[in-house]
């Protein structure tokens, strides 16, 4: 395990305004196509809404991975809401794996319970193995499948 690598070293805490240019780094990893307007925008609308919140874990001063959740009323799958939605879920490549993830997720899990949540929610790209395979180790069990599609209108 490389330095810095074990649970104890690593803090998990809510995301604010101050830590916005390391968790857009992160975001920017997650969602590559996201333009960085639009991050902003959407990191300072998590930060000013009770019903959204982001985690980070810090390793040192360094952000290493976050999560993102907000307030759904209800979701696929899941019984009367409001159900605690995960957003957005990242751990740097070589720090995965070590339960980082899963404090992450346990972070949001507590603010899911203490706004009345009686369930947490996903979703991911349907050939991403590596997210459902986080999921599921986290004990996520698959709800449904889906397929979107489109078609343009003629004139």
């Amino acid at each position: 395990m490389q330095p810095g690598a074990g649970k104890a070293e690593v803090e998990v805490r809510r995301l604010t305004g101050a830590d916005a240019e390391a968790w857009a780094a992160q975001r920017q990893a997650l969602w590559p196509d996201c333009p960085p307007e639009q991050s902003a925008t959407e990191m300072a609308a998590i930060v000013a809404d009770a019903r959204q919140v982001a985690f980070g874990a810090f390793d040192g001063p360094r952000l290493i991975g976050f999560v993102e959740l907000s307030l759904h009323p209800h979701a696929i799958g899941c019984g009367p809401g409001p159900v605690a939605y995960l957003e957005g879920w990242h751990v740097d490549a070589g720090r995965r794996r070590t339960g980082i993830g899963a404090r992450l997720v346990a972070a949001g899990e507590a603010w899911g319970r203490a706004q009345g949540c009686r369930e947490i929610a996903s979703d991911t790209w349907i050939d991403n193995t590596g997210s459902d395979a986080a999921h599921r180790a986290l004990g996520f069990e698959e709800t449904d499948r889906l397929i979107h599609y489109r078609r343009p209108l003629g004139r």
